[in-house]
């Protein structure tokens, strides 16, 4: 979908647009299941910063554990 807000860029709605869209809907209406975390398993941080806000997200075993974001 990101291509349809390129400048000079011709709208064309697709199927593969719609689906994206769809999968966007669902994941921003639906909460998050956590995952129990596993002592003995490593952990991942990704982390996003700019001047206007932070967001975090701890991940173990590729499943979110906690997040945040402000």
């Amino acid at each position: 979908m990101k291509h349809l807000t390129k400048k000079g860029e011709n709208f064309n709605w697709t199927e593969d647009c719609e689906a994206a869209f769809s999968e966007l809907k669902h994941r921003l209406t639906t909460a998050p299941i956590l995952a129990i975390p596993d002592q003995l398993g490593d952990f991942v941080i990704h982390s996003d910063a700019s001047g206007q806000g932070l967001s975090c997200v701890l991940m173990q075993h590729d499943r979110v554990v906690a997040y945040a974001s402000r």
